[in-house]
């Protein structure tokens, strides 16, 4: 099945039960398949709410197509004094970059409510209160073969992590990532155990 097909695909198991597979190693955790958000900034098309298994972030720049996501990670330990943001590879994934790979990430403070669609307007009142910020850089590691791993910044731990996931337009040009979730590839967040 393609990227974009699998896009569209609703997530299969509820994220809780996805994100209790992880085992601690050494005091660590990381926590992959975080829900997935699509945030849809289309020229001339209203919002719709839609879910991912793909971490596809998009600017089209003179198209004005813009895609951006919102990733959660829901049931992080009390106890949790750590909290980073990475995304790592295994040799056997899907995985594309198209153009500048920079991704720009901001910790927002949640969700709108459950009874809410995620869309470019509910979200960006969690956008204004959101602090913590950072970048991951995609370019040219699609072209690299084996796993690899990638951290990224420290975030505020919480119950529940919520990040808010765009293109870099101001250090890069547009471009796109594309990233299949599973339980070693995509997003991960690590926690200490």
């Amino acid at each position: 099945m393609s990227l974009s097909a699998l896009s569209s695909v609703a997530l299969a198991a509820p994220l809780a039960a996805r994100q209790s597979d992880s085992q601690c190693i050494n005091g660590l955790k990381k926590i992959f398949t975080p829900e997935l958000h699509n945030i849809y900034i289309y020229k001339d098309v209203s919002p719709f709410p839609s879910t991912s298994t793909i971490l596809n972030v998009m600017n089209g720049s003179s198209s004005g197509s813009v895609q951006d996501q919102v990733a959660q990670w829901s049931g992080i330990p009390a106890t949790a004094t750590t909290c980073t943001i990475g995304w790592a590879v295994t040799a056997d994934r899907s995985f594309s970059v198209y153009g500048n790979g920079l991704i720009r990430y901001q910790q927002l403070p949640g969700l709108p409510p459950a009874d809410t669609n995620v869309t470019a307007e509910t979200i960006a009142p969690f956008k204004e209160q959101g602090a913590k910020t950072g970048g991951m850089d995609f370019t040219f590691w699609p072209e690299v073969a084996g796993p690899h791993v990638h951290k990224g910044g420290m975030l505020d731990c919480g119950s529940d992590i919520t990040v808010y996931l765009s293109k870099d337009m101001v250090n890069g040009g547009p471009g796109l990532v594309a990233l299949e979730q599973n339980a070693q590839n995509g997003l991960y967040l690590e926690v200490n155990c």
